[in-house]
């Protein structure tokens, strides 16, 4: 008899894929799911002060509570044989898991950050909250960086996140807009990564196969033909919500199923981002012209 290994160990495979992810900052925590794929989140809105008058007791406001419903849309899935040889067949369970963690770290994660990064880009770009920049030199990032981020610090900068590419933060390491102090963390060398400007968490997106504003995602991901090679985004928190979930995760043994002598492994994800009506000027890209 065939086991769903996320019915056994639930949410263990989910927070696998958030450990290597670099848009695990920007998943939604805790939801109320609705079944498979769809979960909603409450909206509670309210009305601001009124003049106080002496005459008159307090002033009657109002409040409103609304639950949103979310549906993942994109439903990703993976079958593949397993010889006999490479399961240990007295702990299948064990094996299940590790073939399940080489498949997220190396196949699952790199997409859905991939996926994120698109959306949110693809959405900036529709609103048009993007700049094309194909010069990125340490003279000029970092003016670029600050224009960028002002519009935005209306969101408060402890709410922005800001993903650079490897480029983008070579370039800034070596301006000569700020003074820097370099201190030796460890025996090992020297790290001169800045992972913050004017209170933004800055996040360098060093996997560059990832960081492209259009995919094609039929068979894992590859850069779409209308794809631009992202400089950086900027993005309001708050005005995201992320959200991945495994249906299930099977391994068959031998006997099980058709396919030959050997295990049958099978994996289905979930997965999606939103950015929110009200807050689509919370998103920022400024991307190459290819």
């Amino acid at each position: 008899m065939s086991i769903n290994y996320i019915t056994k160990h639930e949410g263990q495979f989910e927070k696998r894929l958030m450990q290597g992810s670099l848009t695990a900052i920007l998943e939604t925590p805790k939801v109320n799911w609705l079944g498979a794929k769809s979960f909603e989140l409450p909206t509670i809105s309210v009305t601001g002060y009124k003049a106080h008058t002496r005459s008159k007791g307090y002033n009657s406001g109002t409040v409103s509570s609304d639950k949103n419903v979310y549906t993942l849309g994109f439903d990703r899935d993976v079958e593949f044989f397993v010889d006999t040889a490479d399961v240990d067949e007295t702990n299948q369970e064990l094996s299940a898991a590790n073939i399940s963690n080489t498949f997220i770290s190396e196949h699952a994660t790199p997409e859905v950050d991939a996926y994120r990064f698109s959306k949110i880009a693809t959405t900036a770009i529709n609103g048009s909250h993007f700049k094309q920049e194909d010069s990125i030199t340490p003279e000029n990032i970092y003016g670029i960086l600050k224009a960028a981020i002002l519009p935005m610090r209306k969101y408060g900068a402890s709410n922005l996140v800001m993903y650079v590419s490897s480029e983008v933060m070579d370039a800034l390491e070596r301006a000569k807009d700020f003074t820097r102090a370099i201190a030796t963390t460890s025996p090992q060398g020297i790290d001169t990564r800045v992972t913050s400007l004017d209170g933004v968490q800055l996040i360098e997106v060093w996997d560059d196969a990832r960081f492209k504003t259009q995919f094609d995602f039929t068979t894992g991901f590859v850069k779409a033909g209308g794809g631009k090679d992202i400089n950086f985004l900027i993005v309001a928190k708050t005005a995201i919500i992320a959200k991945a979930k495994f249906n299930s995760i099977y391994l068959f043994a031998p006997g099980q199923h058709t396919e030959g002598d050997g295990y049958l492994y099978q994996n289905r994800l979930y997965h999606d981002l939103f950015v929110l009506k009200s807050q689509e000027d919370g998103v920022y890209v400024s991307h190459k012209s290819a």
